[in-house]
């Protein structure tokens, strides 16, 4: 092996190898003629033995619990390595020597009596660095022999990989007490094994980490109060594309079994790539020469979902190797997962406030003074999914001297989301509602509908078809003892397809009907009275020409609702909508930094500088066919006649949302069909009485599309210093990090010509020419930052950390076209637009915290934490009319003389437009606390945390003016109790999060979106059947707790969600 193998910047640890060592390889005397100026203060032991290794370019091994707790005395001045250790370690109970080939081995001054087996057998957890294959190899190949004991036995040496629950647990510890920042960590269980299944998953047992979750897996982070947008995501310290519409990344796309581990700076430093107000999360995978030499990794599971009842297959490998004496590596990976889910919901797509109630329909008549919230409408859902996905990273390093290091690595992940949905749709029009109660907050409690509703059973596909891309190539060159020199550059690309805009479809088949709502004081609501026909009340749907009227008895006129609801017969066309969003990410980086390291302990440290230039381009089109065609047929006409056998009942079983509160009335039986074949069929069939050829359904491009590219110059200094206070060793970190961003939005416009009545509740905006739109704007930024770590006893650390942080704003924010999101009759009209002036977000953070460490496993701590933010990003409601092209003011067609037509007596159509600006100001304060603990040798142990975050700014929903509060504040907690030990590993994880403000807009509505309090058990396990054989199992919520959400008030329901427990099980292979 060459010079490499053993690594000189950093010490090999190995629990008991170091007594074997000394005892093997001990020189005769200690290399006397060499001197070294040090400069070490009194310290804990695994530092300063850490410097006086870095200052005589020594490599080093020894034990952790073997230097635990131990202080040693101060070194200054000239001494030779020997009289330098001997002074350093007297009086500490540890003692030194060197090998014959330059290693220091450190062990206690009596080493207990016990064998090499017995030793290692201890060290736990943590895979060895490549130089200890290296350094053995060496060794053997210069025909060395160890002796054990008097009988001269010979002892035998090979590389070791240590594994397990509590190694990781151990090595997050480490990275955790190490850093000079606030940080946290998870590392791998062992080389191609992360914790959990899922990425989000494992982050959400840290500390101030939350995770919203998509078809019961997680996909975004909070961290600390703070949403996915404003949590900067990393791989190997490079930024990566995302294929989400936002700057939020989706944790989801990337297989944990390619990770080998994640850290998430809560505080942050000038080297730091900015961005991230909450956290920076820096998602790390391996490297072959970190390694060294062959190793291979496999596993295979099969993964049962309990509510589709289905098993499908998970595959993962990891195949790496040296050559050329550990100078050059190539390592592999691949993983492939399918899922089969099923999601059992109940959906409303939000509340209208104040959108026509007649006063003289509620409380028998009394009216309500206040605001009245009345639901748009409620569904319920059986979603099938297929997700598959596909990831890999391949990594080569070259180093072909002590001094050079290349890697050239990519990643690629594919994750697909097909999922196909049948709901029966319940939609109401608030003027229309009568026998209305309300509570005392304005809540309809209980209404009835009988004109102008329908009962609709949708066919929808919500695919979303996502790949990944990353390559980047590094260059490390220590270009003298002291000055370290890297270039890194990489390119990220995400994508999601639209699918020619099929990626959302949705397909109705309905007819007119009535319908009562009631919401009491069970979980869920539920409505009724629509299975059946009344023939004393009339729906306003006048038969064989599709026209409306809003009077009755006539000639034609059906009665309110039918005779049988799943009597396909009843079945006509509605609305067929086609969409989806194109998202296309790419993300270019160059990074050159300079590290200048003496190896001093005291004064200056280190020194970094850097440079750093980012080119983000993010292009999202959209395509759909709401500009007409989708409601060609809307109004449910009697032509043409669907035939009745595209249309089958649906039974969604009696396990749908079974034992929520109020389950019991749901309604399980709904009318479903094909929507493609219902498409197939409408686009060969005339329309109306003219006659005329149907326009085609397929989505177009349309010119809301648009293109953000952002440009940032950086650069940046930090300093490291080290000294004593009052006896004690500190560190302390400053820097300055300095920012130019330029911004360019690229897009069209579509102005609004004039609005027509499409059927008994749709208008349509129809559109002019397109206007081409380009905007520029530019902000520059300074970011400083201190951190200290202070050892005020042994194994005690405080931290103190400031620094100022920036989010800059969600890139689909800055669109500048004006995009209409709802045309109903009764005045429901919305449209959002962006603003492509918006600046950044600006935090002044602080962090302190105290963490007292003992045994090789355990620690305490507490933490506090306060960030003041500025110019915070608020999404602004307020309404507006539109002047057309003609130059007048749009109005409203359903209104005036003629409801069914334009007439010069219609009202202005007024839009609720939703914009986002700068201006709020809020502090967020919260308190973090851990403790993780091994119970001596029995191989048990426990992690549990919390974290408490709170605001300054509290959110009323009274308070229909309020435009601004902070979203994603929530209380957490983690429990995790664990057993390791032998063969055998188990872990049962309990994760807790508070009810907190998820949005501030509604999907199809007027108000706000809390998430109720959510609680999920996780539990593993495995076997090893011999050294490379493991068995194991897993169990994801198997305690089958459901998703809750909720409007302004508790009774206000938004969603119940189902997605079940699933499990799996496997083998696992390892050489």
């Amino acid at each position: 092996m060459g010079a490499r193998g053993i690594y000189r910047e950093r010490p090999l640890v190995l629990s008991g190898l170091a007594c074997i060592l000394a005892c093997a390889y001990v020189s005769g005397a200690y290399a006397q003629s060499v001197e070294y100026e040090f400069n070490i203060p009194p310290s804990r032991a695994s530092e300063a033995l850490r410097a006086i290794s870095e200052q005589s370019k020594k490599s080093l091994l020894f034990s952790p619990d073997v230097v635990e707790s131990v202080q040693t005395n101060g070194l200054v001045g000239k001494f030779s390595v020997e009289a330098g250790l001997n002074q350093m370690l007297a009086g500490t109970g540890l003692k030194a020597q060197i090998t014959t080939y330059d290693v220091i081995v450190v062990t206690r001054a009596e080493a207990p009596k016990e064998t090499a087996e017995d030793v290692v057998k201890k060290s736990h957890k943590a895979t060895l660095l490549g130089g200890v294959a290296s350094f053995f190899a060496a060794l053997v190949g210069h025909g060395a022999q160890a002796q054990s004991g008097a009988d001269g036995a010979q002892a035998t040496f090979e590389e070791i990989v240590v594994t397990g629950i509590k190694g990781s647990l151990q090595s997050a510890r480490n990275a955790k007490r190490d850093s000079l920042g606030v940080m946290d960590s998870i590392a791998s269980e062992d080389l191609g094994k992360f914790p959990d299944t899922n990425l989000a998953e494992s982050l959400q047992r840290i500390t101030g980490v939350s995770i919203d979750r998509s078809g019961g897996e997680g996909q975004f982070i909070t961290v600390r109060g703070f949403g996915p947008e404003f949590n900067t995501v990393l791989v190997n310290g490079r930024q990566i594309a995302s294929e989400d519409r936002s700057r939020a990344f989706a944790f989801d796309t990337i297989a944990a079994e390619l990770v080998s581990g994640i850290e998430v700076h809560k505080s942050s430093t000038a080297t730091l790539q900015s961005g991230g107000i909450g956290s920076t999360v820096n998602i790390k995978t391996a490297r072959p020469l970190d390694i060294d030499g062959f190793r291979f990794v496999g596993n295979v599971k099969g993964l049962y979902e309990d509510n589709r009842e289905k098993v499908t297959p998970q595959a993962s490998g990891l195949i790496s190797n040296t050559f050329a004496d550990g100078t050059f590596g190539v390592l592999l990976s691949a993983a492939y997962q399918k899922r089969k889910t099923r999601l059992d919901s109940m959906v409303s797509d939000g509340w209208l406030e104040n959108v026509g109630v007649p006063q003289s329909e509620i409380n028998g008549g009394a009216g309500f003074a206040g605001n009245i919230f009345s639901p748009r409408n409620i569904d319920h859902k059986v979603t099938f999914e297929s997700r598959e996905r596909i990831g890999g990273t391949l990594v080569l390093q070259y180093a072909p001297t002590n001094d050079l290091e290349i890697t050239l690595d990519g990643l690629y992940s594919s994750f697909d989301i097909k999922a196909d949905a049948t709901s029966l749709g319940t939609w109401f029009t608030a003027p229309n509602l009568t026998n209305v109660t309300v509570d005392a907050n304005g809540t309809v409690t209980d209404a009835f509908q009988d004109f102008g509703f329908s009962t609709d059973f949708n066919d929808k596909t919500f695919n979303r078809l996502t790949d990944t891309y990353m390559i980047g190539l590094n260059t490390k060159w220590n270009a003298t003892d002291s000055l370290t020199v890297t270039l890194d550059g990489n390119f990220s690309k995400a994508d999601r397809a639209a699918d020619n805009g099929s990626a959302e479809f949705n397909s109705i088949i309905g007819y007119s009907n009535r319908v009562r709502f009631t919401s009491d004081d069970k979980r869920l609501p539920f409505i009724s009275e629509f299975q059946s026909a009344d023939p004393n009340q009339f729906s306003g749907q006048q038969e064989l020409d599709g026209l409306v009227t809003l009077a009755g008895p006539l000639p034609g006129v059906v009665p309110a609702g039918v005779s049988d609801y799943l009597d396909p017969v009843n079945g006509r066309a509605h609305v067929q909508i086609r969409g989806g969003w194109q998202v296309d990410d790419k993300v270019r980086q160059i990074n050159w930094n300079a590290k200048w390291d003496e190896g001093n302990t005291t004064g200056l440290k280190t020194a970094r500088v850097g440079l750093y230039y980012s080119k983000e381009t993010k292009k999202l089109t959209r395509w759909d066919n709401t500009f007409g065609p989708h409601c060609q047929f809307c109004g449910f006409p009697d032509v043409p006649d669907i035939p009745n056998d595209f249309q089958t009942v649906f039974d969604a079983g009696k396990g749908f949302l079974k034992g929520v509160s109020g389950s019991d009335r749901l309604i399980r039986q709904w009318l479903t069909h094909n929507g493609e074949q219902l498409i197939d069929f409408l686009e060969s069939q005339p329309t109306g009485v003219s006659g005329a050829p149907v326009v085609s359904f397929d989505a177009v491009r349309r010119n809301i599309s648009f293109a953000v590219g952002e440009e940032v110059f950086a650069g940046f200094i930090e300093t490291e210093w080290g000294g004593e206070l009052a006896g004690r060793p500190f560190d302390l970190v400053a820097g300055v990090r300095a920012e130019a961003t330029d911004v360019t939005v690229n897009g069209t416009d579509e102005p609004i010509t004039f609005l027509s009545i499409l059927d008994q509740t749709e208008l349509l905006a129809n559109r002019g020419a397109p206007i081409a739109i380009q905007e520029t704007s530019s902000y520059d930024s300074l970011l400083p930052n201190i951190a200290l770590r202070y050892e005020p006893a042994d194994n005690l650390v405080f931290r103190f950390a400031a620094s100022q942080t920036l989010t800059r704003p969600t890139l689909d924010a800055l669109a500048p076209a004006f995009n209409v999101t709802t045309t109903r009759q009764g005045g429901d009209f919305t449209a959002i637009s962006g603003n492509s002036a918006l600046k950044p977000f600006k935090s002044d953070n602080l962090d302190l915290s105290l963490e007292y460490y003992f045994g090789d496993t355990n620690y305490i701590s507490l933490g506090l934490f306060r960030k003041d933010v500025s110019n915070f990003i608020v999404n602004v409601q307020a309404d507006e009319t539109v002047t057309t092209v003609s130059g007048g003011l749009l109005t409203d067609p359903s209104t005036g003389s003629d409801p069914n037509a334009a007439d010069p007596n219609d009202s202005v159509a007024v839009f609720r437009v939703t914009r986002p600006q700068n201006g709020e100001n809020a502090i967020i304060r919260g308190l973090e606390a851990a403790f993780q603990y091994s119970f001596w040798d029995t191989g048990f142990g426990v992690l549990l945390n919390a974290t408490i975050v709170d605001g300054n700014i509290s959110f009323d929903p009274a308070d229909l003016s309020q435009i601004f509060a902070l979203t994603g504040l929530s209380d957490s907690a983690n429990a995790v109790a664990f057993y390791d030990k032998g063969p055998l590993e188990v872990r049962v994880a309990w994760n807790w999060r508070d009810k907190f403000l998820q949005s501030l807009t509604q999907v199809n509505g007027d108000g706000v979106v809390f998430v109720r309090s959510f609680a999920q058990v996780d539990i593993s396990g495995s076997y090893e059947i011999t050294d490379n054989i493991r068995v194991f199992f897993e169990g994801i919520n198997i305690t089958n707790e459901r998703l809750f959400k909720h409007g302004r008030f508790d009774n206000q329901f938004i969603l119940a969600e189902d997605s079940g427990p699933r499990y799996a099980a496997g083998v696992r292979i390892t050489f």
